[in-house]
């Protein structure tokens, strides 16, 4: 019996998450080259829609063309009403992408609040993906290194099945505070 509990103990230990401090950062991110020239950009994300439901991401359309209004922010916490800023409230799936712009080199902390399915992407890099139906779930505190400032592509597929959704992508900047991404740090290409 103790052989037993020793073994459960010592399993639980090696599978329990790591604290966020304790984590490798995500490395690697590539920032956009060549950066972008101010005239060239638009406040906030750009998002291209796709209505059918879908289960999980893997049945992602990412070639949707209804262009939606540029998402401003990133925390949307739409209940049972209209996904993002589409006129629908079931059956969305969103290409959301731009550059996020980060001030200063250094690790920044991510954390995804979603309802349905999502993946994050920064800079070629895959930060998180929660790819099935649920309701709202936080990811672990993801931390990321960053080694320069300016812009750096993102990605976000997201998907909404039925009844309520949920889009957070929060950051933690250098010495900062937990917040969600605003738009003063999101932009994307004019089209």
């Amino acid at each position: 019996m103790r052989r037993r509990d020793a073994l459960v103990t010592v399993l639980a230990l090696l599978l329990a998450p790591l604290p966020a401090a304790a984590q490798t950062p995500i490395a690697g991110l590539q920032p956009a080259s060549p950066q972008p020239a101010a005239d060239q950009l638009a406040p906030g994300l750009a998002v291209n829609y796709h209505f059918d439901i879908i289960d999980r991401l893997s049945q992602f359309n990412e070639k949707g063309k209804t262009v939606g209004a540029p998402l401003t922010h990133l925390g949307w916490d739409m209940g049972p009403g209209k996904v993002l800023t589409s006129d629908k409230t079931d059956g969305v799936q969103a290409h959301i992408f731009g550059f996020l712009r980060f001030p200063a080199a250094g690790t920044y902390v991510f954390q995804v609040n979603s309802n349905d399915g999502v993946r994050l992407e920064i800079g070629g890099k895959r930060i998180w993906e929660d790819g099935d139906v649920h309701p709202d779930r936080l990811s672990p505190p993801i931390p990321v290194q960053v080694t320069a400032p300016g812009l750096y592509p993102i990605k976000i597929l997201y998907f909404e099945k039925r009844n309520t959704a949920t889009l957070e992508v929060f950051w933690t900047a250098p010495g900062g505070q937990r917040a969600v991404i605003a738009g003063d740090a999101i932009v994307h290409l004019k089209r």
